[in-house]
C-alpha cells in the first residue's frame, strides 16, 4: 500500500493559543487520577497530548500460526481459549494462567496481578494476542500478552497500532482512546509552520495529516512519512529560534570593543611571548578567532570546544588580559570551587608579568574579603576576576564588564549563562561571552545545545603529551592492579581511585569512596599517604586535600566525579576507575583527562565486573579511543540524546520524536534550509514565514521568553 501524504494544508480557523492551551481536563474521561497520571508525563493541554509521539509501532495484521512463533520476538497470533482460566494467589501475588490453541499447536499463557482478566476471557472464543514469545524445544509461552477479540470481517483492519511511553496505572488503550478524542477537536486548528517552499523542497506532508496519521498509520510507509514530517518540524522550530536569537544578539547589542593601542598590544604579545610553552597551531587559530571577536561593536558569542589537555585555559587569559589591557572588566566562571581555585592560580601565574592582578570570589570567600573584592569590582579596581556561581548573584555589580567567560558550560543551564552576561546591573551594554567545554560534543548536539554561538575547536594537543594507555579489569585482577598503584608510589608518581559514589547503599553493592579509602588505607597501603575528596567535604577541608595532592604529600587521591572537569596535576599518572559500568563513555574520557598532563607514561583501569554487552561495549571504546571527539559520538550513538548532557539543563525544550543519532542526516537537511530561509527573511516578517514566529511563541513560549523572541 502507498500512502498519501498531502503537502496542502486542510482549510480551517486561524490557529489560536487558547485552543492549545486546552487543559486535558476538558477532555471526556479526564480527570482526577487520569489527568494526574498524564501530569507525570508532562501532559497538560490538548496539543501536549497530541505531541506525545508513539515510541514504536506493532503490527497487528501479521497473523502467525503458534506453530511458527519465534522465541524471544514480540509476535502476533490468533488462538482460542483452551482451557479454563485459572487465578493462583500469594500473598500481594496473583497469577492468571491458561492455554490457547490454534489448528497446528498450543501455547501456555500467564498474566501477573491481572486476575480481572479472567472474566474477560471466555472458553473456546477466538482472540488476537500479541505478546514475547519464549520457546523451549516444542513448547511455547507468552507473559502478559495483550489482546482482543478476533472479528473475521475486521481482519487485516486492525492496521499499525502506535505504542506510547507510559507511567504506573495508564495503559496503552486509555492514552490512545484520549490522544483519538482529542485529534478531530484540533483538525484545521493546526498552525502550518513550515512554508509551502519548505514542504515541496523536502517532500514533507502537511500538518493536519502528520499528527493525525501518526497517532493512527495505515502503514509503516505512511508511518514513516509522518514520522519524518514531524522531527523536522521539531528540529526546524527548535533551530529557528535559536537563529533567531543569535540574530537578536548581534544586531539588538551593542559590546564593549577591547581595541588595543601599541603599549597594550606589546604589553600582550610580551606575556604570550613569556608563556612557559609554545602555543598549537589550533591555539593560535582560536585565539586570532577570539581577538577579532573582542575588538568589535558587537558581542562575541563563541564556543570553544577542546579535548582534555589542549589548552583551552591559556587561550581564555589572554583574552582576558586582552580586555584588562583596555581598562575594561573580564570574568571567568567555573563549576566548582576547586576549578575556580585552580584557574585563579594558573591565570595568576600566565599573566604574572602583564601587571594585572586577577581576583577570586567563590562562596568559601571570607566575608570581608568578599565585600572588598565586590566594591573593587563595582569601582573598576578588578578588572580580572574568577569565581564559581556566586558570581551570578544579584549583589555582584561590575563597572565595565567586557568578557564573561564560562568553563565546562554543559554544567551551567543558559539562564545563569545570560544571567552572567547581564551582571552589569544597569548597564545597557552586552558582554562578549566566551563558552569553553573540555567535554567534547558530537556535532549533531553541539547544533542543538549551542545553536546560537560561533564555534572554534582547539583540535591539536601540546607536543610531548603521550597517550593515555587505557585497560579494563575485574576484581580478580585488583591485586595487579594495587600493585601498579605501589609501583607508581614508588617512583614518586600519583594515582587518581575514581568511585561512583560517597557512601555506601544498602541496596547497592557499588564500592563508595569512603570504604574504598578506608580498605586501601587500612589494608593496602598503610605506609603511603592517602586522600579523600567528594562533594559533600566543606570548602576548606577540600582545598586542604588538594594542595597536599598537588604538593606531592598525597600519594593516592580517593574521590568521586569531583575531580571530573579541570583539575590539573601533571604528576598524576594512574586513574583507577571504580565500576566504570556506571558512567557514561564523555564522562570517563573526562576523568581520564585528570592524567596525562605531563610528558610521562599514564595508564588509566576500568574496573568493572559488568556483564552487560553495552556497558562492556562503552568501556572497550573508551580503551580504544584516545580522541574526545571520537568518544563523544560512540556516547551519543549508545546512550542516546536523552541524557548526554540533559537538554533540560540548558534550559532546552526535550525533544518529543527527533533522535539526535538516528536523525543526524535530516538535521544537516533541516540546518541547510534554515540557512536559505534566514538569508532572505532574517527576521522572518514575510507572509510565508509569519507562522514560524507565531508557532514559536505558542510552542516554545517558555523556553525563548527569556531572551524576548
Amino acid at each position: 500500500m502507498t500512502a498519501r501524504a498531502p503537502d496542502r494544508q486542510a482549510a480551517g480557523p486561524e490557529p489560536t493559543p487558547d485552543l492549545f492551551r486546552q487543559p486535558v481536563t476538558r477532555l471526556p474521561g479526564v480527570a482526577g487520577k487520569r489527568a494526574a497520571l498524564l501530569h507525570r508525563l508532562g501532559i497538560e493541554t490538548w496539543f501536549d497530548l497530541i505531541s506525545w509521539f508513539p515510541r514504536n509501532f506493532e503490527d497487528w495484521t501479521a497473523l502467525a500460526p503458534i506453530s511458527d512463533l519465534i522465541d524471544g520476538v514480540e509476535q502476533t497470533f490468533l488462538a482460542r481459549v483452551a482451557r479454563k482460566p485459572s487465578v493462583h494467589r500469594k500473598g500481594r501475588l496473583s497469577v492468571l494462567r491458561t492455554v490457547l490453541r490454534d489448528e497446528q499447536g498450543a501455547i501456555a499463557a500467564v498474566w501477573f496481578n491481572q486476575p480481572y482478566l479472567a472474566d474477560r476471557l471466555e472458553m473456546d472464543r477466538w482472540y488476537q494476542f500479541r505478546g514475547r514469545v519464549k520457546r523451549s524445544g516444542a513448547s511455547f509461552s507468552v507473559q502478559n500478552p495483550a489482546f482482543e477479540n478476533y472479528d473475521p470481517q475486521e481482519a487485516g483492519k486492525q492496521g499499525i497500532r502506535p505504542v506510547y511511553p507510559l507511567t504506573q496505572g495508564l495503559s496503552q488503550g486509555v492514552l490512545r482512546q484520549m490522544i483519538q478524542n482529542v485529534l478531530p477537536r484540533l483538525a484545521g486548528h493546526l498552525p502550518e509552520p513550515l512554508p509551502a517552499w519548505v514542504r515541496r523542497e523536502h517532500k514533507l506532508c502537511a500538518v493536519d495529516y502528520a499528527y493525525s496519521r501518526i497517532h493512527q498509520p495505515a502503514s509503516w510507509e505512511e508511518a514513516a512519512i509522518c514520522r519524518r514530517r514531524l522531527a523536522f518540524e521539531e528540529l526546524f522550530l527548535l533551530q529557528s529560534g535559536l537563529f533567531l536569537l543569535r540574530r537578536q544578539r548581534r544586531d539588538n547589542a551593542g559590546g564593549r570593543p577591547a581595541r588595543l593601542d601599541s603599549s597594550a598590544e606589546s604589553c600582550l604579545e610580551r606575556v604570550a611571548a613569556a608563556l612557559p610553552f609554545r602555543l598549537t597551531g589550533a591555539q593560535q587559530r582560536v585565539w586570532a578567532e577570539i581577538r577579532q571577536d573582542l575588538a568589535g561593536e558587537r558581542p562575541m558569542n563563541r564556543l570553544v570546544q577542546g579535548d582534555v589537555g589542549s589548552g583551552k585555559t591559556v587561550v581564555a587569559a589572554l583574552a582576558m588580559l586582552q580586555c584588562a589591557l583596555c581598562g575594561l572588566q573580564a570574568v571567568l566562571m567555573a563549576p566548582t570551587a576547586i576549578l575556580a581555585r585552580q584557574h585563579y592560580q594558573t591565570l595568576s601565574q600566565l599573566l604574572a608579568g602583564s601587571g594585572e592582578a586577577v581576583a577570586l570570589l567563590t562562596g568559601a570567600t571570607p566575608a570581608a574579603q568578599r565585600r572588598q573584592i565586590l566594591q573593587d569590582l563595582a569601582e573598576g579596581h578588578v578588572r580580572l576576576l574568577v569565581g564559581t556561581h556566586a558570581l551570578i548573584e544579584e549583589r555582584v555589580r561590575f563597572n565595565c564588564l567586557a568578557l564573561a567567560i564560562t568553563d565546562e558550560q554543559h554544567r551551567f543551564g543558559v539562564r545563569q549563562r545570560l544571567r552572567l552576561g547581564q551582571g552589569t546591573g544597569d548597564d545597557p551594554i552586552t558582554p562578549h561571552i566566551l563558552v569553553m567545554s573540555a567535554t567534547p560534543i558530537p556535532r549533531t548536539l553541539a547544533l542543538i545545545l549551542y545553536g546560537d554561538l560561533d564555534i572554534s575547536v582547539i583540535d591539536e594537543l601540546p607536543a610531548g603529551r603521550l597517550p593515555i594507555e587505557t585497560y579494563t579489569a575485574n576484581s580478580g585482577d585488583r591485586g595487579r592492579v594495587e600493585q601498579l598503584i605501589r609501583r607508581f608510589a614508588q617512583e614518586g608518581r600519583q594515582t587518581y581511585v575514581v568511585c561512583p559514589m560517597i557512601e555506601e547503599n544498602a541496596d547497592s553493592d557499588l564500592e563508595s569512596a569512603i570504604s574504598t579509602y578506608n580498605r586501601l588505607a587500612q589494608e593496602s597501603f598503610p605506609d603511603l599517604r592517602l586522600g579523600l575528596l567528594h562533594g559533600s567535604m566543606k570548602p576548606a577541608a577540600k582545598d586542604q586535600v588538594m594542595d597536599a595532592f598537588m604538593a606531592g604529600d598525597i600519594r593516592i587521591l580517593v574521590s568521586t566525579t569531583v575531580i571530573e572537569v579541570g583539575v590539573d596535576n601533571p604528576n598524576a599518572c594512574l586513574m583507577v576507575i571504580e565500576n566504570a559500568e556506571r558512567f557514561g563513555l564523555a564522562q570517563m574520557h573526562q576523568l581520564r583527562g585528570r592524567i596525562g598532563r605531563g610528558s610521562q607514561r599514564s595508564i588509566c583501569i576500568l574496573q568493572s565486573d559488568t556483564e552487560d554487552e553495552t556497558a562492556r561495549e562503552r568501556l572497550k571504546t573508551l580503551c580504544h579511543a584516545a580522541d574526545g571527539f571520537t568518544v563523544a559520538e560512540k556516547d551519543l550513538e549508545l546512550r542516546g540524546p536523552g541524557d548526554f548532557f540533559g537538554t533540560r539543563q540548558h534550559g532546552l525544550p526535550a525533544l518529543r520524536l527527533a533522535n539526535l543519532y538516528n536523525d543526524r542526516d535530516l538535521l544537516h537537511e533541516v540546518q541547510d534550509c534554515l540557512e536559505k530561509l534566514f538569508a532572505a527573511d532574517p527576521a522572518l516578517e514575510r507572509e510565508e514565514n509569519r507562522m514560524i514566529r507565531q508557532t514559536l511563541e505558542i510552542r516554545y513560549s517558555q523556553m525563548f521568553s527569556q531572551v524576548g523572541i
